[in-house]
Parts: C-alpha cells; structure tokens; sequence
C-alpha cells in the first residue's frame, strides 16, 4: 500500500527506517506511528494498492479499514487490489512493516492469493509467537529497538521459510519498466514459461494475477504523475495506454475511487485563514 498522505504527518509522529540489507529485496521499510497525545477527532486516509503485503502491530486504540474497526492486536495489510481508508482517532502507536512486492512470501509462507484484500494475521502464522512478539515490541520504548526486533524476527522467518521463485524479479521489473502495459502472453514468453504457469505464479507468490498487478502498476504511475501541475489529463492518458479518457477515468475511479480530476482536486493546498 502507498498511503497517500494529504495531511502533514508530523502530528501523528510519522517514522520510517530501512530493514537490513539482507532483507532488502522482500522488505521495503519499517514504519512508525507515534503520538505523545491522544488524536480527538477522528482522521481518515487513503491507502492506495501497490502489489505489496504489509504486517501492523498496534499498542494503541483500535484503528478503522474501511470504516470498519480493527481490534486485533496485530494485522495483516493484504495485497490489495483496490484503495482502503485508514481511520484514526485516540491513543496512536503503532509499527509496521512493508514488503516489497513480491516479497511476503518468504515470510508468510501459505499462498498469498488466500490473503489478497484480508486483515486477519492471527489465524495464518503462530498465533503465541505473533502475541510474544507483539507484547515484546510494546514493551520496548526505544523506536531503534522496535525496528531491530522486527528485523530479527523476520530474519527468522526467512531463515525457515518458503523460497521465492527466481522468476518473481524479473517479471515485476518487467511489468513495472512497461508501466503495465507489457501483454501477458509475451512476458511469459520471455520468461519460457506458460501463461497459465505464471498466473499460478504469481496468484501464490504476489497474491494476484500478472494482469491484475500490471492494471495496478499503470494505475500507480498515473496517480503519480496527477500529483504534479498539468493542464489536462487526456495527455496522460495516451501515454500510459488508456484506450480513451473514459477509459482512464473509469480505471481510476474503480482502484482508487475518485476520477482522476477529482483526485488532483484533492492535491490543492489546503487554504488557511487568513
């Protein structure tokens, strides 16, 4: 998930460190939310699909997905193929990690596709150690020491999990460097394998099919690019393969819920009184 910030995140005590170098090509980042105060007014943001898993460990009050609230101490971020919201309001502390795409596999060992836009951690890997783990971090004060315990513990995992097929690189680079618009039929191809060979592939080491990430991957570059100044979008949409502006407008609005004018909308500084 790409969390699409459009408030200052200093308030919520935003913090992220990179994973050891070992752990660099599954894991993206560790991250941190950390408030000295309680949050009185309940924010909400969006989180927008990339292809990766995510892992929450929350010490404060329970968060909302979707409107929808979270008590589980610890939950899992699924390979979301669609935008999710993420409210906040109380006691915010909370660690997490981001695997790269492709990488969660290793750790979480069972195929990702049985987990694609899912929450629940507790009933897929060892609920005591997850519990151990989650009681370890809360009791750690130094956020250094937190990130360390998560690098140790997945070091772990990695050391006795399952092996990433040498196929899974190779063909999300190829599928990001097209920006999603390389066909499916060649990127096998080129992998010499079939079709119906690297969807199964990638339904159990990316959590969906190779079609589904390359909509995402496309998806991603174009609300990228809406963030920056442009007079119109049907440029946009040309250049990143839409059949026509009715095209990218209804691919935006289903993956991340807005159109992309209303998206841009959203990018406007926000006025303050004078």
């Amino acid at each position: 998930m790409a969390a699409d910030w459009h408030t200052p995140l200093d308030d919520l005590g935003f913090q992220l460190a990179p994973p050891s170098v070992e752990l660099r090509p599954y894991v993206q980042s560790f991250w941190s939310f950390r408030r000295a105060a309680p949050l009185l007014t309940f924010r909400e943001e969006y989180m927008h699909p990339r292809g990766g898993f995510g892992v929450v460990f929350n010490f404060g009050d329970p968060v909302f997905l979707d409107g929808r609230l979270v008590n589980e101490p610890l939950f899992l971020d699924g390979a979301n193929t669609l935008s999710r919201k993420m409210g906040f309001v109380g006691r915010v502390d909370m660690v997490g990690i981001r695997f790269q795409e492709g990488g969660a596999y290793p750790f979480l060992g069972v195929p990702l596709h049985e987990l694609r836009d899912a929450f629940t951690l507790l009933d897929v890997l060892d609920r005591r150690q997850l519990l151990r783990l989650h009681v370890q971090l809360a009791e750690t004060a130094v956020l250094a020491h937190r990130f360390q315990l998560l690098d140790q513990w997945l070091m772990a995992r990695l050391a006795q999990g399952q092996a990433r097929s040498l196929l899974i690189p190779p063909s999300l680079a190829r599928l990001q460097g097209q920006v999603g618009q390389l066909p499916i039929p060649q990127l096998a191809e080129e992998l010499a394998v079939s079709q119906r060979q690297l969807e199964r592939l990638f339904q159990m080491q990316v959590g969906m099919t190779p079609k589904q990430y390359a909509r995402l991957v496309r998806v991603e570059t174009a609300r990228l690019a809406l963030k920056q100044p442009m007079d119109t979008t049907t440029r946009l949409a040309v250049d990143l393969g839409f059949y026509d502006q009715a095209h990218f407008n209804r691919e935006l609005r289903t993956v991340i819920g807005m159109t992309p004018t209303a998206y841009k909308k959203r990018q406007l500084p926000v006025p303050h009184p004078g």
